[in-house]
């Protein structure tokens, strides 16, 4: 780690490590923007990494601590505001990940959760490096205590069972305004307001304990929620946070769907970022925290547990987790949890058919044959997935396919999917999409050009500009 220099030498920290990350200051900015965005901040000017390097400081602390971040990941190297920037900042830039550690009364649990929605924290400020917190804390929530159902007595308003229907409703509203639009800043804020609207009457109003426990499970779900759309906004350890936090919420509440789910989505999370091993290890805590549950529940803990396989590279293990999940998801029940609502046989193709892009990669005698298949599965919910109440969805899995058309070296087809993909990207706010589609335009670059494809190039360069 590098140690804290003073303000007149802080500069030459961010040269060395723009140096480390083979970036030059305009390219700092540019990697700094999409979190900016993510985070409902105006972006920075391209020019002003080059102000920095002279000695200006950023215009704001959510600058300073998004470039912290970046050139962390970028680098490997842990960075933090004061070695930047030169800043008198206290030594203790420490994850707020530490404050759900160890045994817990749930009066804590709650304090932080509400700190978090407070506005005071910035989803930034959680740095990548803190996954040996993260991996310590998900085992101490799994083991959170349930705590006895309870009235309120506080002094506010009364709490109506109808209600709690409401948030419920207004809950499942924004999961689909997020199928179709993905984790705006807007989408964001008004996931952290719904965690938010559950504590307060959770802490100040009246209702009975039956309504109390409701609150609870409202609050899981919406920090569950909360976390899904910070990392669709790029924002990873944010989403971990409110994983973990979803986690420490739902144990408390007896919800043990909500706690299989989001240790699933902290497997698919992991997987995405390219940690096998942290995924497998959610994976696994998804499907035992799943063993009582409906079938529908334990299908989603297998199918978050093939992805892992798939990106631990283990194809064999991989077919066992998927069959065992397309087993289980045909066996519908009337209480199936309404927030697995998107999950049926065809988003089951659409995960694996991604899975099998990414095990394409590490199986080099059946490359062909896998992404084959994968193209087979992807298809359909690339042609019709934009087009339905799946818009993100079609468009994620859409890119895999750009992806199995690549490595297929299929030009054709590669050009037809980029071309049908690319007025959609506007429609959709998910920096994870297009940071996937930046990637696929550098590979996707050479092999087109070469085949007179440049038309689709072009396309997807003016998509990718639309803010």
């Amino acid at each position: 780690m590098v140690t804290d220099l003073a303000p007149e030498q802080a500069h030459l920290v961010l040269a060395d490590a723009l140096d480390h990350a083979k970036w030059s200051a305009r390219e700092l900015v540019k990697a700094i923007n999409p979190r900016l965005n993510a985070m409902g901040h105006p972006p920075v000017d391209l020019t002003a990494g080059y102000k920095w390097l002279r000695g200006h400081l950023p215009r704001s602390p959510a600058v300073r601590d998004v470039a912290a971040v970046v050139l962390t990941e970028a680098t490997g190297r842990r960075y933090t505001s004061a070695q930047l920037w030169g800043l008198d900042q206290p030594a203790v830039e420490t994850a707020e990940t530490e404050e759900l550690l160890g045994p817990l009364p749930l009066g804590d649990v709650l304090r932080t959760a509400s700190a978090w929605t407070s506005g005071s924290v910035e989803p930034a400020l959680v740095h990548a490096d803190a996954a040996e917190y993260l991996t310590a804390a998900v085992w101490d929530a799994t083991r959170q205590p349930p705590a006895p159902p309870t009235p309120g007595h506080g002094e506010g308003d009364y709490v109506a069972p109808e209600f709690v229907d409401m948030l419920f409703e207004q809950l499942a509203a924004l999961r689909r305004l997020d199928d179709r639009t993905g984790g705006s800043p807007l989408s964001q804020r008004q996931a952290r307001i719904a965690l938010h609207e559950s504590l307060v009457l959770i802490h100040t109003g009246r209702y009975d304990a039956a309504t109390g426990n409701r609150l609870l499970r409202h609050a899981a779900s919406a920090s569950q929620l909360a976390g899904w759309m910070s990392f669709d906004a790029g924002l990873d350890p944010a989403g971990h946070r409110y994983q973990l936090l979803a986690i420490r919420i739902a144990r408390a509440a007896g919800d043990t769907n909500t706690v299989s789910n989001a240790l699933g989505m902290l497997a698919y999370q992991h997987a995405a970022g390219g940690n096998p091993r942290l995924a497998l290890r959610f994976a696994h805590a998804a499907v035992e925290h799943s063993a009582k549950a409906v079938p529908l529940v334990q299908a989603r803990a297998w199918g978050r547990l093939a992805t892992a396989q798939a990106a631990a590279g283990d194809l064999d293990a991989f077919r066992r987790a998927t069959d065992r999940c397309r087993q289980l998801i045909g066996q519908r029940h009337s209480d199936d949890p309404p927030s697995l609502y998107y999950f049926t046989s065809h988003q089951v193709d659409a995960e694996a058919g991604q899975a099998l892009v990414d095990l394409a990669a590490h199986t080099r005698g059946r490359r062909s044959l896998l992404l084959t298949e994968a193209a087979q599965l992807l298809g359909p919910i690339a042609a019709q997935g934009t087009a339905t109440g799946y818009r993100r969805s079609g468009l994620l899995h859409g890119i895999h396919l750009v992806r199995a058309s690549i490595g297929a070296r299929d030009a054709e087809a590669t050009a037809h999917w980029i071309t049908a993909l690319a007025p959609t990207l506007p429609q959709v706010q998910s920096i994870r999409c297009r940071t996937l589609l930046t990637t696929v335009r550098t590979a996707a670059r050479r092999q087109l050009r070469a085949a007179g494809h440049g038309d689709a190039l072009d396309a997807l360069r003016t998509a990718l500009s639309t803010p």
